[in-house]
This record gives C-alpha cells, structure tokens and sequence, in this order.
C-alpha cells in the first residue's frame, strides 16, 4: 500500500507542470455534446434560403473576444434583443413560418437569429455561435448557444440573465454543427449531475 502511495506521489510530483495546465480546462459538462448528424429544421432551411449570409462560415478575421469581454457582450446582446422584440406568436408551420432578424415583434426564433447576427457584426465566429432546439416546459423553443472558453452559454428570450446550458429545465434536441452552420447535429444526453451546480451567471462566475 505505501509502494503505491509513494508512484502515485511520484507520478503527481513529475506531471505537475502539465496537471496544472489540465486544472485551467474547463470541465467537459461545462460543454454541449454532438452526437450524430440529423435534418435541421425547415423553418432553418427556409431562414438560410433567403438569408444566405446568415448561414456561412466565419471569415479568416472572426476571433472570440477574451473570456470577460465576451461574457460582457452576451449579457447586452441579449438584454437589448429581448428588449427591442415585443414577443408575438407565430405559426408553428414550417411552411408558413418565417424567421425574421430585428422584427418589431416576433417569436423565439426571430430573437434567436437576431442575437446571433449582431454577435457576428461585432466580430465573432459563426463556430461559436450556435442555434440550438431544446424542449421547454411549454413545448419546441430555439435558443442561441455561445460558446465561450470555459463553456456554452445560453441567450434566451425567456430569461434576462445569460446562463449556463446545463442549469435550464430544458431537454437539449439538436443544434448547429460547430464546423459548418447549415449542418445540424443532435445533441447527446449528459448526466445532469456533471453539471448540477452550474447556473445562472452574472458575473462570469460559477
């Protein structure tokens, strides 16, 4: 037992530099995972049809602002976009549904996209700026997923303060693929006990 005590030691002691650097990585649960391709949603498909910019890859120039300033940015995009859209319900028709940046008055959809494309105008990278599907307690609902270097965030026009992905009562269906926004994948299930202390945050903080 004290042979093992004394390697286990050993091997801390020789790896620290490199421990230490692993201790600066964001937990995995702090991040929303891929599972598989699937279809995205006609109502997606339709958006990109007569927006094509909006559905291309980040230009060489996009860089993810530091952590902080970047975190600051998501709490006023959002709160301006949720202040700026008088919310309205819309069909739920994929025919007869239409997405629409900076309406007067629109649906979580129309707030989603709009959080997303003045993010982009500002400088980030369409990698880092995700629509997502998720299940609210009320039904279907689209939310936008920033990810940061410490983990996804979500913008959504339900709640005032951005928050972490795992401390929303939500079931996570699918979302754009970080390497190419017009392909979609599903999001895979992940014990929400990885992640049970994360929350709403204000300051940046756990």
């Amino acid at each position: 037992m004290k042979r093992h005590l004394i390697a286990a030691w050993l091997v801390v002691g020789l790896s620290m530099p490199c421990y230490a650097a692993e201790q600066a990585k964001a937990p995995s649960a702090s991040f929303l995972k891929e599972a598989q391709n699937v279809l995205a949603p006609l109502s997606f498909v339709k958006f990109c049809m007569n927006s094509p910019a909006e559905c291309e890859q980040s230009s060489s120039e996009a860089r993810l602002p530091e952590r902080d300033t970047a975190f600051s940015m998501l709490t006023e995009v959002n709160a301006t976009v949720n202040q700026s859209i008088h919310p309205l319900a819309k069909s739920t028709d994929p025919l007869r549904s239409h997405w629409a940046i900076s309406p007067t008055s629109g649906d979580c959809n129309d707030y989603a996209v709009t959080k997303r494309h003045m993010l982009i105008a500002k400088g980030w990278p369409a990698s880092a700026l995700r629509l997502a599907v998720v299940y609210a307690p009320a039904g279907g609902h689209l939310v936008l997923v920033a990810r940061l270097q410490d983990g996804d965030y979500i913008l959504d026009n339900l709640a005032s303060d951005v928050q972490r992905w795992g401390g929303l009562d939500y079931q996570w269906v699918s979302m754009e693929s970080g390497e190419n926004p017009r392909v979609w994948v599903s999001i895979a299930k992940q014990d929400r006990r990885d992640f049970a202390g994360l929350g709403s945050v204000k300051d940046g903080s756990n």
